[in-house]
């Protein structure tokens, strides 16, 4: 969500930005007419975005039509996104309805600014590749000075401006350099083992243990996982966005189960209306892994599972790495996977 919230305010700054730009170099019309465009090609542009999940995921959407209320279509779906965009920016520019040179250097202004304001609010907001964030936005920043930058301006006011930023970018590194490495040292380091690390649900403690049956009757430890790395996920059969998640689930278990990576599922049995809506819900949707009961509701608690679903990534020494809040696709759990040892 907070990704989300983020990525809104930039697309909102940037047509702002655009706006004060257009305001200064053209006609109100060709403003107005420009501002439609960008916010159409944007509205446009994200529900293609959306939309691409059933083209690239035919069958997942048809398991689970809530995929597309919860998801998107990742990376391959935001470029066939942004393709979208440009042949509906290309139309009207052959139309000739505005003027290419501004349309042009606004959608610039706003991909620069959307990019610098993401990547900054991520810098405070998200806990992960904080240094990537940060060359990132500065790259976005310089992008954007050069794609505001006119012509007419003399030659000091450009250095002036430039003299700016420089110190801008400065600042900006040296408190993220200083967030980013009193972080690291807050956190264990790589040889620590995990039984010298403090048992907890925070990042960088060792998951608690619990034992748990399987739907089967069948007792499971996370322990007996340990080597392997593990997304531990709570959820329950009443759940809309749980629904949304298991067939993303269920195929990424199918493509990941002869690998280092092991899927847990643990079903908050004390929500449930009846205990059988567990055994239902498994048949519905086909699922071959590992589902855990928490008859008793103590593991939930302990993990404070109490918006579901609720996921942890846990690396091969049994370390919490991260917290996830809502529903995941599969693309999303593979990337999980990968960003541990």
């Amino acid at each position: 969500m907070t990704k989300w919230i983020i990525l809104g305010v930039g697309i909102i700054a940037g047509l702002i930005v655009a706006r004060v730009r257009l305001v200064k170099t053209t006609t109100t019309d060709n403003t107005k007419s420009i501002i439609n465009l960008l916010t159409n090609g944007i509205f446009i542009g994200f529900l293609a975005w959306k939309g691409s999940l059933f083209l690239l995921e035919p069958g997942l959407v048809i398991k689970s039509p809530m995929s597309l209320l919860y998801f998107t279509g990742g990376t391959k779906g935001l470029a066939i996104a942004v393709v979208i965009i440009i042949v509906y920016f290309l139309y009207h520019i052959k139309k000739r309805t505005v003027t290419t040179v501004h349309l042009i250097r606004s959608m610039l202004i706003v991909v620069f600014t959307t990019s610098m304001i993401y990547d900054l609010l991520a810098l405070f907001l998200l806990s992960d590749d904080s240094v990537f964030h940060f060359i990132k936005s500065m790259g976005a920043f310089f992008l954007l000075l050069l794609t505001l930058y006119n012509k007419g301006q003399q030659k000091k006011e450009v250095f002036h401006d430039m003299k700016k930023a420089a110190l801008i970018v400065g600042l900006t590194g040296l408190i993220v350099w200083t967030v980013n490495s009193n972080f690291s040292f807050a956190n264990p380091q790589e040889n620590i083992k995990a039984t010298e690390v403090e048992v907890g649900i925070s990042e960088g403690q060792s998951a608690p243990d619990f034992t748990l049956k399987t739907t089967s009757g069948k007792e499971m430890k996370l322990s007996e996982f340990r080597g392997k790395k593990v997304i531990l996920n709570f959820w329950a059969s009443w759940c809309p966005p749980c629904k949304a998640e298991m067939p993303h689930m269920q195929e990424f278990y199918v493509e990941n189960k002869e690998s280092n990576a092991a899927l847990l599922s643990v079903n908050l049995t004390t929500a449930e209306k009846k205990s059988s809506d567990v055994a239902k819900f498994v048949d519905e949707y086909e699922l071959t892994f590992p589902v855990l009961l928490d008859e008793e509701g103590h593991i939930g608690q302990i993990y404070q599972a109490y918006a579901i679903p609720t996921s942890y990534l846990i690396d091969s020494r049994g370390i919490i790495r991260k917290k996830i809040v809502g529903p995941m696709d599969k693309e999303m759990m593979t990337e999980l996977i990968k960003s541990v040892n």
